[in-house]
């Protein structure tokens, strides 16, 4: 899951789960990464025809996936919260069994999508991607030992992102990576979650359902589901604009004396793609800047979701961006290469 200690959890719970084939195949459109705009970029293919695959990894789960996963599993343990339920949630909640919840709700959340996806006649393929050069990718599978090799005319990173803590400026209270709430063999007595998004307000459910005395630092006082069940699972919710003064929040928050974890800062999941084989360099954060409809610096690549750090249709719906990739793809016109062209011209 990438801020989580959750890698062999999640792929015990998709081992009985049949991905993947045998031998290189080739495809017109590859999708890299589970995030919401790698999806849509999916059904889209789909939708027009192309020879398809999704490769959605093993470990490195988006921030977005992750964020849905924790919705799911928050509204199931919600489901009849009777007062015994509710004292047996806060004796018996461990840092173990909140890994295992969540592992399992990501691998529900996987497999949810892969049934979609192959409905649509999608191949899919669970595994961590690995370019070996600009349309040939290797699949590496640990829950099967394989690896496959693929090579694709389209290449399209939707990977997304992880939540973890920003540097710490000296003189602030120390801040902790959310994977600190995994950590260990006891859940904290009571825990400030800072920023994050979904993916932090879900943290922060998660651990209050379990009886830890939990506030939220959110950067918006925005209505969303996701809040509603925060509220409902007993978070206290404050908000300030930059998230971090927390002391100057008033109640519950000027007496904190809670454990902080930060989710506030963004990190592209692009380390492990081997981007360097193909000349596009991910930012300091591992986003990627992109040109006009998301294509990268390398012809035919493109990014897409939270992974993109610049581009400037950036602020645009994730329904919108797999439309401007598709529209590329689709109606793009053969580049001239120009020895090709030199050597036509000499005979």
């Amino acid at each position: 899951m990438g801020s989580y200690r959750l890698a062999a959890e999640t792929c015990e719970c998709l081992q009985k789960w049949k991905f993947g084939w045998n031998g290189m195949m080739s495809y017109e459109i590859a999708v890299i990464g589970n995030d919401e705009a790698a999806f849509e970029v999916l059904f889209l293919a789909a939708a027009s025809g192309k020879r398809t695959v999704a490769i959605l990894p093993e470990l490195r789960h988006s921030a977005w996936l992750v964020g849905k996963a924790f919705r799911s599993l928050i509204s199931d343990l919600l489901v009849d919260r009777t007062p015994a339920r509710k004292r047996m949630f806060a004796t018996s909640g461990t840092p173990r069994l909140l890994r295992t919840l969540v592992a399992r709700a990501v691998a529900h959340e996987t497999r949810t999508h892969v049934q979609v996806l192959q409905k649509l006649g999608v191949d899919v393929l669970l595994g961590e991607a690995r370019f070996e050069s600009q349309n040939d990718v290797t699949v590496a599978q640990a829950a099967v030992n394989r690896r496959d090799s693929m090579t694709s005319r389209h290449i399209v990173i939707g990977t997304g992102i992880r939540r973890t803590a920003m540097h710490r400026p000296l003189g602030l209270m120390p801040f902790h990576r959310p994977e600190a709430l995994f950590a260990g063999r006891r859940l904290p007595g009571s825990v400030c979650i800072v920023g994050g998004s979904d993916f932090g307000i879900g943290l922060a459910s998660l651990v209050a359902l379990f009886g830890v005395d939990t506030r939220l630092v959110a950067r918006e006082d925005t209505a969303s589901v996701a809040l509603e069940l925060a509220h409902a699972a007993g978070v206290q919710i404050g908000n300030h604009p930059s998230e971090i003064g927390i002391r100057n929040l008033g109640e519950p928050f000027s007496n904190l004396r809670a454990d902080v974890v930060d989710c506030r800062r963004s990190v592209g999941f692009t380390q492990h793609l081997n981007l360097e084989v193909v000349n596009v360099e991910p930012d300091e954060n591992g986003q990627l800047w992109c040109a006009e409809n998301f294509e990268t610096w390398c012809s035919d690549i493109f990014g897409v979701g939270d992974v993109v750090g610049f581009s400037p249709d950036t602020a645009l719906d994730p329904v919108i961006q797999a439309e401007r990739v598709m529209n590329r793809i689709v109606h793009a016109l053969p580049r001239p290469h120009l020895s090709r062209q030199f050597v036509a011209a000499s005979k």
